[in-house]
């Protein structure tokens, strides 16, 4: 499961899998109970991977924000969504030492904790780096042009030899 085809409802608690798209609707999956619903296009939704969270330098996409929540609770779970204030800043800002102050609020982070929450439940993270497979990707295929550059030079040099 991506974060992509995971959704976050407004008016709807808890998070949703998206099951398939129509023209007038997009069919949904609770990650809680199986349940499903037709949400109308016109319902506010949010995909988690479209989301960032803003520091003081580039906003992090929320799947790198969960990596850090992981790898910080190693492995275990955040906070509550009803503890204090304090204590919920105080745990996404040690995962996260650049977080904006300013920009996230209290509710952008009972949000993160009951998603990441949510996710670790689903056993789902951490979340696999889909930047690092293209970049790998990437690496491979201008290796092979390389060495067929290389193959090319070598088969003039023969020629003119």
């Amino acid at each position: 499961m991506e974060l992509k085809d995971i959704l976050a409802i407004s008016g709807r608690p808890g998070l949703w899998k998206v099951i398939n798209t129509t023209r007038k609707a997009i069919v949904v999956e609770s990650l809680d109970d199986d349940s499903r619903i037709a949400i109308p296009a016109t319902q506010r939704v949010s995909r988690l991977g479209e989301i960032s969270i803003f520091t003081y330098e580039d906003d992090i996409p929320l799947g790198d924000v969960f990596n850090l929540i992981h790898k910080k609770a190693n492995g275990g779970a955040a906070p509550h969504a009803k503890e204090p204030h304090e204590t919920l800043r105080s745990f996404v800002t040690d995962a996260l030492p650049n977080l904006d102050q300013d920009r996230v609020y209290h509710s952008d982070l009972k949000k993160l904790c009951t998603w990441y929450n949510a996710m670790l439940a689903l056993g789902v993270l951490p979340i696999a780096d889909t930047d690092t497979k293209v970049d790998a990707d990437a690496v491979a295929k201008d290796e092979v042009e390389v060495a067929k550059d290389e193959v090319e030079v070598a088969k003039d040099e023969a020629k003119n030899s």
